[in-house]
């Protein structure tokens, strides 16, 4: 049985830096065509940071989506020349002014209706090493919680990304 849709064409429906959305034509397998809106983007990193105390390093900013302050992981776009570990080093030093030994975890899609990749990275032993390095559309505050109170954090599902923190501490075996 064939499940593979057929593409046929591309319309930019919403040009912007963040929030590109196209529309997408294909055919089914049953014949039909039909247009799908897909939020089209590049990549980004996530990070959980952890201390050396098993405090997960956090960031508190308000979220225009859920229009609510949401305490979640570091994060940010790859940009253009980085790899994306590169981009977890940068965004973890710029949002938190933490460095820490940076390990993948896992690269993975945000939805079915986005062609965004989301690389997830774990950064054990992380230290304060400067002041946050923002940008002028950035404001938070950095937040440290232990580990049971991010797993409680997680469970009541109060941040963006959270199959990334999921993911992430799987990986290190905290759950």
């Amino acid at each position: 049985m064939n499940l593979e849709f057929k593409f046929l064409s591309e319309e930019n429906v919403y040009p912007s830096k963040y929030l590109n959305v196209v529309k997408q034509n294909f055919v089914m397998p049953n014949g039909i065509q039909k247009s799908f809106e897909i939020h089209k983007g590049g990549e980004v990193v996530i990070i959980l940071p952890l201390t050396n105390d098993n405090q997960v390093v956090c960031v508190t900013q308000y979220r225009v989506g859920p229009k609510k302050l949401m305490t979640e992981l570091p994060g940010g776009f790859v940009d253009n020349g980085e790899t994306p570990i590169q981009a977890a080093e940068r965004e973890l030093l710029e949002e938190t002014g933490f460095k820490g030994d940076l390990k993948y975890v896992q690269t993975i899609f945000p939805d079915s209706y986005s062609t965004i990749k989301r690389h997830v990275f774990i950064a054990k032993n992380s230290r304060k090493m400067q002041d946050p390095n923002l940008d002028e559309s950035e404001f938070l505050k950095i937040d440290l919680l232990n580990v049971k109170d991010f797993r409680d954090h997680l469970i009541k599902g109060q941040l963006t990304h959270l199959e990334s923190a999921y993911l992430a501490m799987d990986f290190l075996n905290l759950l």
